[in-house]
């Protein structure tokens, strides 16, 4: 008998900027995700890249994989227990948000006093302020399950929930005070109270689709409404091709993209609900 596919099958692509490459920076974005049978966590981050953020690709890598230990961890641990669904979304908005903030501060700490003797960072102890600073990241993650999907996001960026009939929707509204280059970051003062969450009780299958992506993306097209219109145009592809086929694909589409829009690194993780007739429901 064959085995019927994840409920969630993702996939995901972090590309380095064309701008980046003329200048000799390395990628400053992260992907992560993890894919069980019956939910599934992806992460995407965007190190700030600044001159104050030299060791931003390391914040975004950190962020990445501490928001996808701690989504993991609800799924595995919160919901197996007699949790609601009320109790999951209470919980999400009061409490993941600051222990996500305060685990990468952590592991920023720790990953900053383990390079101080090898030469790659600054020897001088640095006020701590100054050091969460350096590692400066955005932060968008996705928990997708049966019943529900949570969304979590700090700064810059882009979420999408692409319905079956090929509609798009932010679960997420764009935070209008980012302008420009300016956004919020994990590093700054009270980052969790930044940290915009929503949760989505899904009805009728729907969404089918996710996208998260770093801002690189959206800065590529001409106007909100034609990159919106890109997640209606990965699903239908996945239909078309196949989502194997696509994720062959994605890594050369981003640096096009770049190439030809942001020069901004560019990071893109999808996510496909599997119909039920396909998993035998």
């Amino acid at each position: 008998m064959q085995q019927p596919p994840p409920l969630w099958q993702v996939i995901g692509a972090s590309v380095r900027g064309a701008a980046h490459m003329r200048e000799n920076k390395p990628c400053q974005d992260a992907v992560q995700w993890h894919q069980a049978d019956e939910f599934a966590v992806l992460a995407v981050a965007d190190g700030h890249g600044s001159e104050r953020s030299p060791y931003s690709d390391r914040g975004a890598q950190i962020a990445v994989e501490v928001a996808v230990a701690l989504l993991h961890s609800l799924y595995t641990g919160f919901l197996t227990g007699p949790a609601s669904l009320s109790a999951v979304k209470r919980y999400a908005e009061e409490q993941l948000s600051e222990k996500i903030v305060r685990e990468w501060r952590e592991r920023v700490k720790k990953d900053y006093a383990a390079n101080l003797s090898d030469g790659e960072v600054e020897r001088e102890p640095l006020k701590e302020r100054d050091l969460l600073a350096g590692y400066g990241s955005t932060l968008l993650a996705a928990l997708l399950a049966q019943d529900f999907l949570l969304f979590l996001q700090l700064g810059d960026g882009d979420i999408l929930a692409v319905a079956g009939d090929g509609t798009v929707a932010r679960p997420i509204p764009r935070d209008e005070r980012l302008i420009a280059n300016e956004t919020t970051s994990l590093s700054t003062p009270d980052a969790w109270r930044e940290v915009r969450v929503a949760f989505l009780p899904i009805h009728d299958e729907n969404p089918v689709l996710v996208l998260l992506s770093t801002d690189g993306y959206a800065n590529s097209f001409v106007s909100d409404q034609d990159f919106l219109q890109i997640g209606a145009d990965y699903l239908r592809l996945i239909r078309e091709e196949g989502i194997e086929w696509l994720a062959s694909q994605l890594e050369a589409w981003l640096n096009e993209a770049s190439a030809q829009g942001s020069g901004d690194d560019i990071t893109v993780g999808l996510a496909l609900r599997s119909a039920l007739s396909e998993r035998g429901r």
